[in-house]
């Protein structure tokens, strides 16, 4: 049986994945889908202080009881959260897939990787100009929500998503993972890219790709949520990067 364990990004939560648990074979896959610290519903969120180490903890907890090693396949910031859980427990994992993800070099943020790429005139802001503080953090406005983040889905989609979003604390999205080669640096690592994202732009998808080699990349035409615009053809991705990926020892 191959073990997912599906990291949503900021804002969202373990509803993200719904259409997406639909196209694995049930018979070899099983999905375990995190909701990370107050993220289960927008009440639960909107006083959270919760920060990386609680959501990497929470993680970690939930693999521990997993008796086999796993894959993290993780969305957006989820990726921040996958390679802080792969320093603190590389053996447990047999590889993480990144989503339009956060595949950052150890001690880099993703706003100074931001930065450096819009230093060669590329527009980097994402959701930021849509963001609106609260008293911990930041909640998405409906039109971030329609023009960035779910620019390509139904307006049905679109509607069911504007309710479930949450606030995500800043202690938990604007932060640096500090990780080493020996530790999470030999997990395997892989990329699927959304190649019409408005929020972790192409380019930027680039740079991290560049500077994280992982061991193979695939992408996918749509925005920032192929999970829930493209859910088949990523799932035959997520498979296809398990069947051709080196013998977990």
């Amino acid at each position: 049986m191959t073990n997912l364990v599906l990291i949503h990004g900021a804002w969202a939560s373990g509803w993200a994945w719904e259409s997406l648990l639909h196209c694995f074979d049930s018979s070899i896959t099983l999905c375990h889908v995190i909701n990370l610290p107050n993220s289960e519903s927008y009440e639960a969120s909107l006083q959270s202080q919760a920060d990386i180490k609680q959501y990497t903890s929470h993680v970690l907890d939930v693999i521990s009881k997993i008796d086999e090693p796993i894959w993290l396949i993780a969305h957006s910031g989820g990726g921040l959260t996958a390679t802080a859980v792969a320093e603190q427990n590389p053996d447990k994992i047999a590889g993480i897939i990144y989503i339009a993800g956060m595949m950052l070099p150890s001690g880099i943020s993703f706003t100074e990787l931001c930065q450096s790429v819009s230093k060669r005139g590329i527009d980097t802001q994402g959701i930021a100009p849509y963001l609106e503080q609260t008293t911990y953090g930041t909640k998405v406005q409906t039109e971030g929500i329609r023009d960035i983040f779910l620019h390509d889905a139904t307006e049905e989609t679109i509607h069911f998503a504007n309710k479930k979003m949450v606030v995500q604390p800043n202690a938990a999205r604007v932060v640096t993972i500090n990780w080493t080669k020996e530790r999470a640096g030999r997990v395997s690592k892989y990329y699927v890219m959304a190649k019409h994202d408005r929020s972790v732009v192409p380019e930027v998808q680039q740079e991290m790709i560049k500077l994280g080699a992982p061991n193979a990349v695939a992408s996918l035409p749509c925005g920032h949520f192929p999970q829930i615009v493209l859910p088949e053809q990523l799932a035959d991705i997520i498979m296809g990067f398990i069947k051709t990926s080196p013998p977990y020892l």
